[in-house]
Order: structure tokens, then C-alpha cells, then sequence
């Protein structure tokens, strides 16, 4: 037994107007998304149309184009033809019962949404780790290549002073030749 709500209780329901819902309507229908419609043809919203918006909203809230957020919810929320079961008509005297079974929704949003949250960390976490592995890895190999970097400077160090005295050795000896010719 499903409880099928007006545009405006779905309205009141998502607190957006009412044309919000209608436009937002039309993009799902128009993108593949069946609603269940009562013998005028209008629209019968039903709790898994409300989810539906909700998810499109939620999208929405975060950024992603309306095209995109519209082709995804389709894709996730979209139901097949002939599915419906027996849908009850929400009326005011059963208030009780469509704020229980909203509550009830509101609940497994935010236990979705939970989970969505520690998905995020679990993921945010791993990818924390992967990148402070490679940064340590990075590290490794500037430290190896300054340590060839110090080696090859010590040797020219070397080489330059071995030169040094070399130079110096020929000008010293140089000198005393010049010394001895003097006698």
C-alpha cells in the first residue's frame, strides 16, 4: 500500500514551491523517469518520487549541473512500468500516518547520508595515506639524489685542491729553477 501525495504536499513535503516541483517533474519525465498518474493524468507522487527528488536536490546542493544531476537521478531512482502497487490517496485525516512514514524517510536519508559521510573519510583517509606514502618515496629519491649530488661535489672539491697543488707545485719549481740559474 503506497500513499500518493499532491504537487503541493510534495511541495511542502521538499520545502521548494510548487513550480519548483512541476519543472523538476517535467525534467525527469522528459529524461526517461515514469510517474505514477491518476485518471486525469496528473501526476500521483508516491514516497519513491519524493526520494527521487530529494536525491535531485541533494545534487543540486552540491554543485552538480542540472542536466547531469536530472540524467543521474533517472539513471539511480528510475522505476519500471507496471511496478506500482496499490496506491492510497493522502487525505488530512491521515496526517499521522504520511508524518510517520516521512519521518521514517527522513531517517534513512540521514542513515544514507552517514554512511556517504564515513565513505568520504574512509576514502579521504586511504587517499591521505597513498599520497604521504608517495610524497615519503619522493623524498627518498631527492635525498639519494642530493646525497650523488655531495659525492660528485666532493670529488670535484678534490680534483680542484689536487689541481691547486699541482699548479702551485709548478710555479714552485718554476721559481727555483730561476733561483739556481742565478748562480
Amino acid at each position: 500500500m503506497r500513499i500518493v501525495y499532491s504537487t503541493v504536499q510534495v511541495a511542502n513535503v521538499l520545502n521548494i514551491g510548487r513550480s519548483t516541483v512541476n519543472k523538476y517533474a517535467r525534467s525527469l519525465e522528459e529524461a526517461g523517469y515514469l510517474f505514477t498518474k491518476d485518471e486525469k493524468e496528473h501526476r500521483a507522487f508516491v514516497d519513491h518520487d519524493i526520494v527521487a527528488f530529494r536525491a535531485l536536490l541533494d545534487f543540486l546542493n552540491r554543485g552538480v549541473e542540472y542536466q547531469s544531476a536530472v540524467s543521474t537521478v533517472v539513471e539511480r531512482y528510475k522505476r519500471l512500468p507496471g511496478s506500482d502497487s496499490l496506491a492510497v490517496v493522502a487525505t488530512s485525516g491521515s496526517s499521522a500516518e504520511v508524518a510517520t512514514l516521512n519521518a521514517k524517510v527522513d531517517d534513512l536519508i540521514a542513515a544514507v547520508a552517514a554512511l556517504s559521510g564515513r565513505i568520504d573519510e574512509i576514502v579521504n583517509e586511504k587517499v591521505r595515506l597513498q599520497v604521504a606514502a608517495a610524497a615519503a618515496e619522493i623524498g627518498d629519491q631527492v635525498n639519494g639524489v642530493l646525497s650523488e649530488v655531495r659525492q660528485a661535489q666532493d670529488r670535484t672539491d678534490q680534483q680542484l685542491t689536487e689541481i691547486a697543488g699541482a699548479v702551485s707545485r709548478l710555479e714552485l719549481h718554476g721559481r727555483r729553477k730561476r733561483f739556481f740559474g742565478l748562480f
